[in-house]
């Protein structure tokens, strides 16, 4: 989903006037899938969404879960953790990577099914989860007619449910000890959590996706993508040393050698620097031609045609990134 350019501003409300009439262009067809259930370890259990939203169920003797998927998911989310015998009162707490509608969208629910239930959310995306309606609103105009595929953001109420992450805070299951890591880049309300005892690290969106059998790749939305900033993340995660990481886009990948992290920074450097070279040579163009130009550019990408809306999504960003540069006179070297 796009992103929060403001503490108080609509998570898919910049940019809109370049991007939300055709951008269901890039959003695939086909019916809702199946809810997957999986047990990665002892700890840990994915429920997958629709086979690309990964929700993590993190059990010591409390147990979490991190992300809740679209608003729409909200009854697969329950199958989901049904199936493993348990219901939002079995939660002691749901922990959000960030506040984009796929990755917080069933707080909501779950604190109607549990209205104990405390969210855990980044201090700068708090205010979202308990007034959502300008995130609603900007998710209708992004989706249109598709809207439906998303849903309504409910709230999460009363506020006193919400409790503001820095980072350095951790979360305390009892055998296992969640360190809270700040990870701005993607969204300046991320974080990342990890697991210092079997080295796991929940890495939302700020590593980018990693679908089986595709490779792993950049998210870098509207509004306020910084690569400058989602490069310092990488290098802060490379500093955990973790052994595996479990991406929301959409499973566990085990990390073997340094190569992963340089790799996705270069790619940051590279999509950036593409877009930024289409862009100084079609001023005139549309924010889908420019997508069309992208793909062009870097034709290996059109070979994950699932990825397209992701891509169009990513492409917006950087466009973003550029235009706060331009703004600010500050814009990198080529």
């Amino acid at each position: 989903m796009a992103e929060v350019p403001t503490e108080r501003t609509s998570v898919l409300e910049a940019d809109q006037g370049r991007v939300s009439e055709r951008r269901s262009l890039w959003i695939e067809e086909g019916a809702r899938k199946m809810v997957k259930v999986e047990t990665m370890d002892s700890r840990v259990v994915r429920i997958l969404l629709e086979d690309v939203r990964a929700c993590y169920l993190v059990r010591g003797e409390r147990t979490v879960l991190i992300d809740s998927g679209l608003p729409a998911d909200a009854p697969d989310l329950r199958q989901g953790l049904g199936r493993l015998g348990l219901n939002a009162s079995d939660l002691d707490a749901v922990v959000l990577t960030h506040v984009h509608a796929d990755h917080a969208g069933g707080a909501g629910y779950l604190v109607e099914d549990n209205p104990e239930l405390k969210i855990y959310v980044h201090e700068k995306g708090a205010a979202h989860l308990h007034a959502p309606e300008r995130l609603n609103e900007g998710v209708r105009k992004a989706y249109g007619s598709r809207f439906d595929r998303v849903g309504f953001l409910h709230a999460v109420s009363p506020e006193s449910l919400i409790q503001p992450l820095r980072g350095a805070d951790t979360i305390d299951l009892g055998s296992v000890v969640l360190r809270v890591l700040d990870a701005p880049g993607h969204a300046k309300h991320h974080v990342v959590l990890h697991d210092e005892a079997s080295g796991a690290l929940f890495s939302g969106d700020a590593l980018g996706s990693r679908y089986e059998g595709l490779p792993n790749l950049v998210l870098s939305p509207p509004s306020d993508y910084d690569p400058e900033q989602a490069k310092r993340t990488i290098d802060e995660i490379r500093a955990l040393h973790p052994k595996t990481i479990y991406f929301a886009h959409n499973g566990p990948y085990r990390l073997e050698g340094e190569s992963f992290f340089d790799e996705l920074k270069a790619k940051h450097d590279l999509w950036v620097r593409t877009v930024e070279g289409i862009r100084s040579a079609h001023r005139q163009a549309s924010v889908e031609e420019v997508i069309e130009l992208f793909l062009t550019a870097l034709p290996e990408l059109r070979h994950y045609p699932s990825q397209f809306f992701s891509f169009g999504l990513s492409v917006a960003g950087i466009l973003n990134y550029l235009e706060r540069k331009e703004r600010n006179h500050v814009l990198p070297a080529a």
